[in-house]
């Protein structure tokens, strides 16, 4: 099940010794418990928020719980919130019936048992959680349709179309109100209708379209094009078939696989402080199969690098497509800061969920550039290649099962050293297998072919010559990442209210210095004067939301270095707060020169501190997080 926020109760009560008291016996709930102290404010709360249920005292002053509960219940978007009502022993039967008329689900006179109450919000939040996860299930299966590369139509049991995907409207050359409410079968050739009829009859008979068949499109000019068709049935509880997902795949494999290399590959590698990169992807068998490979390289937050490989099993566009919905959820869960463990377990999750028949294997790692350090994990996928400065090559073998096999598997971590000089390898098994030898001699040309080291793309050249790669009948996808000596006087870097991204930039900011000449005191007043600065940006700037603050570091050739952090937020803050100004004190006594533009709409703040033995400046380097050299080659 999809995860979503804990449930929110509304504590509405006068008292705040009350509101204590039933904070306490709902900690163990785990819920997020929000508290009002007169009626108005709790109307101020369901306006914002949604709550699982709302414990409302009957008896306070000014608005009393009857008359809150009627308005919340007048409101359209908070009719349906359960409320149970708190009130005194005493309370006569009529307040009790007034309360149930109000619209209260329940009725807990005072002083409660901890233990029923908690159990009563248990129930609620519960439900509350289950609804929600439901309506996030239904919204990723709504999205996944209607991004699907591959053209859908969701049918009665008679084949009359209910609802249309965007790609079907482009792959028939008809508009939604053309193909909705109308039989499915009117978008083929009259000579191709009767087995598309045959497919739908058995599949709303007995819950089986058959295999995928190839049709042809009556296009609106008159020319048909080939596609394949399959027809699933979409069952109840009990399993009988209630409607039909129509699917028509274009079977123009040549031109399918230019759209796919251009649309769901990076156009550009992203330009990491500390690292070379470069990749290489091919569709198989000359370009005319399509595939479900796919690589990913995203610039993660305090100078970090992630790395995705993945292999849907298979070929065509069912794979393809997929591969593209997988490889955007990959990077959205990279983008929400998940480590490699939480992302490959929530796309494991995520692809079982799905209920797919394709099998994928996939590598997720994070380079972490201040400390030379990948992390992987790997879930059925080829083993990641480190070639050593000398030249050594090490295979890190481990993996858990391919994702969707099992719908909860913890996976684990690998840890590899990727020290300044050193090059890691990942790929797919299109790159090393081929059809009658054992995968070990594959892998041995591999290593044998990268063993000489040289720039990256010198080592994919190496690679894809050595195994043949134009003659594999599989997807051949192969990503090559360096660690570079040094970082270079410029570097350009994002920073998200994450820990590891904090941590990782410290780091970073430490490396960085220690190459620009910066002693041990030196490392530390400016590695703390950037924190202090990093910590209110994020805090005051950016009120710790999911944004990300940018983070500039340059060292000029007299060897004065400069610390810049932007954020994109408001600065507004009360005059009393007595915590105001003591970070820019700190900042200013660890730092020669800080200066501050503080503005409405985003702030910065610039560091600067002259080095005592400051070493020559070495060639600039690629900029961090933006577009630049390093342009995925296809």
């Amino acid at each position: 099940m999809v995860e979503v926020d804990p449930a929110r109760v509304l504590l509405v009560d006068d008292r705040r010794e009350n509101r204590i008291a039933l904070q306490a016996v709902l900690e163990p709930l785990r819920v997020d418990v929000v508290e009002a102290d007169s009626g108005e404010q709790a109307l101020r709360e369901v306006l914002v928020d949604d709550f699982a249920v709302i414990l409302l005292d009957v008896q306070m002053p000014g608005m009393d719980g009857l008359e809150t509960a009627e308005l919340i219940k007048a409101r359209e978007r908070s009719r349906d919130v359960p409320i149970i009502f708190l009130t005194a022993a005493e309370s006569d039967v009529s307040e009790v019936f007034a309360g149930y008329e109000a619209g209260a689900v329940d009725f807990l006179l005072k002083p409660f048992d901890p233990l029923v109450l908690r159990s009563k919000v248990k129930v609620f939040a519960d439900l509350d959680k289950h609804r929600r996860q439901l309506a996030r299930s239904d919204e990723l299966v709504r999205n996944a349709f209607a991004a699907s590369p591959s053209g859908m139509a969701l049918c009665d049991l008679e084949g009359l179309a209910l609802e249309v995907n965007p790609a079907l409207e482009v792959l028939t050359g008809r508009p939604t109100a053309m193909l909705a409410r109308a039989p499915i079968q009117e978008v083929l050739i009259e000579r191709d209708r009767p087995q598309l009829n045959e497919r739908l009859q058995a599949a709303s008979t007995h819950g089986d379209g058959g295999e995928p068949f190839t049709a042809h499109v009556a296009g609106m000019d008159g020319q048909p094009w080939p596609v394949a068709i399959s027809v699933t049935a979409v069952r109840d509880v009990h399993g009988a078939p209630q409607q039909l997902l129509v699917q028509l795949a274009d079977e123009r494999d040549r031109r399918i696989a230019a759209t796919l290399q251009r649309a769901l590959l990076p156009e550009r590698l992203p330009s990491v402080v500390g690292v070379t990169m470069a990749a290489h992807i091919s569709p198989g068998a000359g370009g005319t199969r399509v595939g479900g490979d796919w690589y990913d390289a995203i610039a993660l937050p305090g100078g970090r690098l992630g790395i995705v490989v993945g292999d849907v099993a298979g070929h065509g566009v069912d794979a393809a497509a997929r591969m593209g919905e997988l490889r955007s959820v990959a990077r959205a869960y990279a983008l929400e800061g998940h480590g490699t463990v939480g992302l490959v377990e929530r796309m494991n999750g995520y692809h079982a969920a799905l209920g797919a028949d394709l099998m994928t294997t996939m590598l997720f790692a994070i380079l972490e550039i201040d400390s030379g350090t990948l992390r992987f994990v790997n879930a059925g996928h080829p083993p990641p290649l480190v070639v050593e400065q000398d030249g050594t090559t090490r295979v890190f073998e481990g993996a858990g099962p391919p994702l969707g096999v099992l719908d909860t598997w913890r996976y684990e971590e690998r840890v590899a050293t990727l020290a300044p000089g050193m090059t890691a390898l990942l790929y797919t098994d299109g790159l090393v297998e081929r059809r009658g030898e054992r995968l070990d001699a594959g892998l041995a040309r591999l290593r044998d072919a990268v063993a000489r080291g040289g720039e990256p793309e010198e080592m994919v050249a190496a690679a894809l010559e050595a195994t043949d790669a134009e003659g594999a009948d599989d997807d051949v996808t192969l990503v090559v990442v360096r660690g570079e000596p040094l970082l270079g006087p410029v570097a350009r870097l994002k920073l998200s209210p994450d820990l590891d991204a904090l941590v990782s930039l410290r780091r970073l900011l430490a490396r960085w210095l220690r190459e620009a000449g910066a002693e041990g005191d030196e490392v530390h007043d400016l590695v703390m004067a950037a924190n202090e600065a990093w910590q209110n940006a994020l805090e005051h700037g950016t009120g710790f939301a999911r944004t990300t603050v940018g983070v500039d570091l340059e060292v000029d050739q007299h060897g004065e270095v400069s610390i810049t952090v932007r954020d994109a937020g408001s600065r507004d803050r009360a005059p009393s707060d007595p915590d105001r100004g003591r970070g820019i004190e700190l900042m200013r006594a660890l730092a020669d020169e800080v200066t501050l533009e503080l503005a409405p709409h985003g702030s910065t703040v610039r560091l600067r501190r002259a080095l005592r033995s400051p070493r020559p400046a070495v060639a600039a380097r690629s900029e961090v997080d933006g577009v630049a050299d390093g342009e995925a080659r296809v």
